[in-house]
């Protein structure tokens, strides 16, 4: 089963990092959002630094709990140890954010979509002779520039809108995926 979403508190995190002028080192560099999001000089270096550390620990947890298919929001709480600076810019710009992930929810492809990674399933399933072993895979498609394809884990990617709008990059990008899952 393929499971495939765009989880607001993801997009709400990278507008805030995008804001922000964040640029955390998370292994990966996720490009930016599209369309783009103004950056507004909002933290002073040293409390940049620091929110940019906390952001870059928040991404990864909550990627990973979203890979599990953890649902809700963790905003990050000083309280938890995701720093103040960070919890200050969340709930800073938490209405800003909103708005704009409201505004890509009027663009979704989803339709666009609806079968590609089926399809996948059924072409690999002919290269191997036979049906595809029971699997789940989560499919995080973000609003974020370029054609951007990660694999979070071995059960868990994170690709572009701009990536599955091109079926024939998209599926050369997940067949080596399903392939190892099937």
């Amino acid at each position: 089963m393929v499971s495939i979403d765009t989880p607001e508190h993801l997009v709400w995190g990278l507008f805030v990092r995008d804001v922000a002028d964040l640029r955390p080192w998370t292994g990966v560099d996720v490009p930016p959002l599209v369309p783009c999001v103004p950056t507004r000089e909002c933290l002073p270096p040293a409390a940049r630094s620091e929110a940019t550390a906390q952001w870059g620990s928040w991404w990864q947890r909550e990627l990973a709990r979203h890979g599990r298919g953890e649902r809700g929001y963790a905003q990050p709480e000083a309280a938890l140890g995701d720093g103040q600076e960070l919890e200050d810019l969340f709930l800073t710009y938490r209405l800003d954010a909103l708005r704009w992930a409201s505004a890509r929810k009027c663009e979704d492809t989803a339709p666009l979509h609806r079968g590609r990674e089926g399809d996948v399933v059924r072409t690999v399933e002919g290269e191997i002779g036979r049906k595809a072993r029971p699997f789940l895979l989560t499919v995080t498609e973000l609003p974020v520039a370029g054609p951007f394809g990660l694999r979070a884990s071995p059960r868990h990617v994170v690709v572009s809108r701009t990536l599955r709008d091109d079926p024939a990059a998209y599926e050369r990008w997940l067949t080596p995926v399903i392939r190892e899952l099937a």
